[in-house]
C-alpha cells in the first residue's frame, strides 16, 4: 500500500512532514517522574462538578510532580459552542485557583 498516497487523499491540506511537526514541539525539560496533564473541556456551557474535579486532579498531579498542567479548549464541536463559554471556563478555573501552565489565554 502507498501510505503517502493514502495520506494525501485523507489529509490534502497537510504539508508538514512528521519531522517538521516534531521539531515544532521540542521535548520539555522536566524532572524525572514529572507528569504533563491536560484538561480539555468543550465550550458548551458552564463547567460542571465532574469537569472541575478532573481539572483539580490534573492540576494537582502535574504540580505535585514538578510537571505541567495544560488547558486545551476543545474545538471539534463548533455547532454546540456557546458564546462566552471559553471565557467562563477560564474565569471559573481562575476563581477556584486552578492555574494552568500552558494553553488557552484570554486577550
Amino acid at each position: 500500500m502507498d501510505y503517502k498516497y493514502l495520506a494525501d487523499l485523507l489529509f490534502p491540506n497537510v504539508t508538514m512532514t512528521p519531522e517538521e511537526a516534531e521539531a515544532k514541539y521540542p521535548p520539555r525539560n522536566l524532572p524525572e517522574g514529572a507528569k504533563v496533564t491536560r484538561f480539555a473541556p468543550s465550550p458548551t456551557g458552564f463547567v460542571h462538578f465532574g469537569g472541575m474535579y478532573q481539572a483539580v486532579v490534573d492540576y494537582m498531579l502535574a504540580h505535585q510532580s514538578g510537571g505541567v498542567f495544560f488547558l486545551r479548549i476543545e474545538d471539534t464541536d463548533g455547532k454546540r459552542e456557546i458564546d462566552g463559554a471559553v471565557e467562563a471556563l477560564i474565569n471559573t478555573l481562575k476563581y477556584y485557583g486552578v492555574d494552568y501552565d500552558e494553553g488557552m489565554m484570554l486577550e
